[in-house]
C-alpha cells in the first residue's frame, strides 16, 4: 500500500511544494504548482524521469517531467484555434502545463489535482471546463488519469496527451518494443506503414529526432542498455491512438508519449474529442519502471 508525503522541491533554486506517493522502494512525486505534473519517479532513489534544470526553475512551458497536454497536442496551424468564427491564440501543447493546479485530495491512496478556467485560459480557450488529474502508485506502476468535464452550455472540442521525459544514458543505447500502424516524421499527408522494428535515431543536421505513430498498440516499451532501465507505458487504446517518440541532441532523455490528437486536430472535424454540456471523460494510462 502506498503512503503520502509532503515536501519542498529546492533542487534548482526554486521552492515548489511537492506531494509524493511511496510504496516500498518506489516513490512518485507530483508538483501541483508546476502545471500539476509529475516530476520524479524513483526506484531505490534512482531517477527514471528527467528534469531540465533552467527550464524547471523558470516560468516557461515545462520541458521536463510529465507535462499534461490540453486542449491540444502540438501547435495548431498558425498558432490559433478557430471557435465560433474567432481566432484564439494557443501555445504549443495547450494551457494545462502553464498554470498551477489546485490540490483536491492528498491521501495515501491517491493525489488528486484540479484545474478550472481563469482569465488566462478563457482568453485562449473560451470553454467552461474542469480538469481533474488523479495519480496513484502501486508497487512499480504509477497510474495517471485525467478527467475532462464540460461545465458549460456548448459542445467542447479538445485533444489530450502526455509528454513524459524519461532519463536515458544515450540514444544509441535505447531500443523500443512498439507496435503501430504508421510511423513518420510529419503528421501531415499520407502516413507510411510502420516498420516491424521502430527505432529513434539522430537525424543528420537536426537538433532533435522524432517519430509520429498512429494506430499504436498498448503497451509501448523502451529499454536502455546503458543505465539498465526498462519503462513500460500502457494505456486505453480507445483513449490514446497516437504515440510520439522524441529526443534532443545533447540531452539525456527520450520521450515516449501517449496522445489522442495531432497539432491541428482541434481545428479539424472528426479528429478531436467533443464533450456535450454536462459530460465528462477520463483518459488513463500507466508507467511501470524496472
Amino acid at each position: 500500500m502506498s503512503t503520502i508525503q509532503t515536501g519542498t522541491h529546492e533542487k534548482y533554486g526554486v521552492h515548489y511544494k511537492t506531494l509524493t506517493l511511496t510504496d516500498g522502494e518506489y516513490a512518485f512525486t507530483v508538483t501541483p504548482e508546476k502545471g500539476g505534473m509529475a516530476t520524479s519517479f524513483t526506484k531505490n532513489g534512482e531517477e527514471y524521469l528527467w528534469l531540465r534544470d533552467k527550464n524547471f526553475e523558470s516560468t516557461d512551458r515545462p520541458r521536463c517531467g510529465i507535462p499534461i497536454l490540453f486542449p491540444n497536442c502540438g501547435r495548431p496551424d498558425g498558432g490559433v484555434h478557430h471557435f465560433d468564427g474567432a481566432d484564439c491564440p494557443i501555445e504549443i501543447h495547450g494551457l494545462a502545463d502553464l498554470v498551477p493546479w489546485q490540490v483536491k485530495t492528498a491521501a495515501d491512496d491517491a493525489i488528486e489535482l484540479t484545474l478550472a478556467p481563469n482569465g488566462l485560459t478563457k482568453f485562449v480557450y473560451p470553454f467552461e471546463f474542469l480538469l481533474t488529474m488523479r495519480y496513484t502508485l502501486c508497487g512499480n506502476t504509477a497510474t495517471l488519469a485525467l478527467t475532462v468535464a464540460n461545465h458549460g452550455d456548448k459542445e467542447m472540442p479538445f485533444s489530450v496527451g502526455f509528454h513524459p521525459y524519461f532519463a536515458a544514458s544515450n540514444l544509441d543505447n535505447v531500443s523500443f518494443a512498439i507496435q503501430a500502424a504508421t510511423c513518420s516524421e510529419d503528421a501531415k499527408g499520407e502516413q507510411p506503414a510502420a516498420p516491424e522494428v521502430i527505432t529513434l535515431t539522430r537525424k543528420p543536421g537536426s537538433a532533435d529526432s522524432i517519430r509520429l505513430l498512429t494506430g499504436v498498440k498498448s503497451p509501448m516499451i523502451m529499454q536502455d542498455a546503458g543505465n539498465g532501465h526498462k519503462v513500460t507505458v500502457a494505456f486505453d487504446e480507445s483513449c490514446f491512438g497516437n504515440g510520439v517518440l522524441w529526443q534532443q541532441d545533447a540531452e539525456r532523455f527520450v520521450c515516449m508519449e501517449p496522445w489522442n490528437g495531432w497539432a491541428n486536430s482541434v481545428n479539424e472535424a472528426g479528429k478531436h474529442e467533443t464533450l456535450a454540456p454536462g459530460a465528462e471523460k477520463t483518459f488513463a494510462w500507466s508507467i511501470t519502471i524496472e
